[in-house]
């Protein structure tokens, strides 16, 4: 009996649902994805290689996972991200998984090859930073598919003999061994002596493991009239894939009732803050901020915090039309309106209107056509603009980042 197929053929997957494999190239991930082809067939997987560009093997590595899919018959999507500074293991991670979703469709699972040493060490780093214990979930939703960790109750061992048996190869990451990272410290300098000293102790760090917590949306949070709970509020936070230390959700739970007029920020992950807006929390991203860009109508942009498109419309701008995309804080204080529906509304009055949070306000795109603006995109524009016009009509939508 082979654990790792064993493991697979457990899922109760719909019939002929398509699967998606997180594929490295290293040994776990290339077990992962041989064996999911053994199991469902090639028609129903599909590879996906992330390139975080961080390791100078980077495009070799990415050469490496082409010719074995290749080798194998297996559609593979290769994606470059951005990896923001701070803490690379973090900003990876999210820049990762933030792919994963525009990838998955809907009713589509995403396989990711953490296996039962992964989970140890993610309890036992938990524990160390006053985390809660809740390990790595099995499954969870991801974007509008599935996300599932069939391996998860496997043993790293267990994927080196079937690697070994089916003589497979991968890569070696060198930042694998870099013990200045805390889960690789964990890793190889922790768990072998806690193996030596204790040779049971690994399974029981399992036994510590609390139930999975009841599913939260990954949407702002309301605010009810009784006292938020510790636990409402993590379930809440790991809908965004954050486990903050307690006594940070100490400190959220304390300035929800801080005053009608106060705008607290609560750090809970490198870049990442919570901050409360009209009776709700919010989990906010940090983004550098975008400087004014020409953009022509009918051509998608992306900016720092999102992507402005476009939308036919009776009332707009022409196609091929130059406007420059910028925002509030690039405008004069006397530039900061806009005439709607033949009045002069400040842009502070609509944003207010428009129940725009205070930190969505200096980023939210607004298009000018010389000193004057004429669309705060998605709340008002300039409707006299396309009046008369006989070629088409386009009119700019905002899509955020998440």
């Amino acid at each position: 009996m082979c654990p790792v197929l064993e493991a697979l053929r457990a899922l109760e997957l719909p019939a002929n649902s398509k699967i998606r494999i997180a594929y490295s190239g290293g040994l776990d991930s290339t077990v992962l994805l041989h064996a999911s082809v053994r199991v469902f067939g090639t028609p129903r997987c599909r590879a996906i290689h992330i390139n975080h560009q961080l390791s100078s093997s980077s495009d070799r590595w990415v050469e490496h996972c082409v010719r074995t899919a290749d080798q194998w018959n297996i559609d593979l999507a290769v994606d470059k991200v951005e990896v923001s500074s701070g803490n690379l293991e973090y900003q990876a991670r999210l820049s990762r998984y933030s792919m994963f979703r525009q990838r998955v469709g809907s009713d589509e699972f995403l396989f990711t090859a953490h296996h039962l040493d992964d989970d140890i060490e993610t309890l036992v780093w938990q524990l160390f930073t006053g985390r809660a214990m809740i390990g790595i979930p099995k499954t969870r939703p991801l974007g509008s598919g599935k996300l599932c960790r069939p391996l998860l109750h496997v043993e790293k061992q267990e994927l080196e003999a079937y690697a070994k048996q089916h003589e497979l190869t991968w890569i070696e990451d060198e930042s694998n061994t870099d013990t200045s990272f805390d889960r690789n410290w964990i890793r190889h300098e922790f768990t072998p002596q806690l193996q030596t000293r204790f040779p049971q102790g690994k399974h029981q760090i399992l036994d510590l493991k609390r139930a999975p917590l009841a599913l939260a949306k990954r949407e702002p949070l309301k605010i009810p009239d009784q006292e938020l709970a510790i636990e409402e509020i993590r379930a809440w936070l790991l809908a965004y894939e954050v486990n903050p230390p307690t006594t940070v959700l100490n400190q959220i739970q304390l300035q929800i009732n801080a005053k009608a007029d106060a705008n607290p920020e609560i750090k809970v992950a490198d870049g990442l803050f919570v901050r409360r807006y009209r009776r709700r929390l919010y989990v906010v991203p940090v983004y550098e901020e975008f400087t004014p860009v020409p953009v022509e109508v009918g051509q998608s942009i992306q900016l720092s915090n999102g992507t402005l498109a476009w939308q036919n419309s009776k009332q707009g701008f022409e196609e091929g039309r130059t406007l420059l995309c910028t925002n509030r804080l690039h405008l004069k204080s006397d530039q900061r309106s806009i005439q709607d529906g033949g009045i002069h509304k400040k842009l502070a009055n609509l944003f207010q209107e428009s129940s725009i949070p205070l930190w969505l306000r200096d980023g939210w795109p607004v298009l000018c056509e010389g000193e004057t603006v004429v669309s705060l995109v998605d709340i008002a524009t300039d409707t006299s603009a396309g009046e008369g016009r006989t070629t088409r009509v386009l009119l700019p939508t905002w899509n955020p980042y998440d």
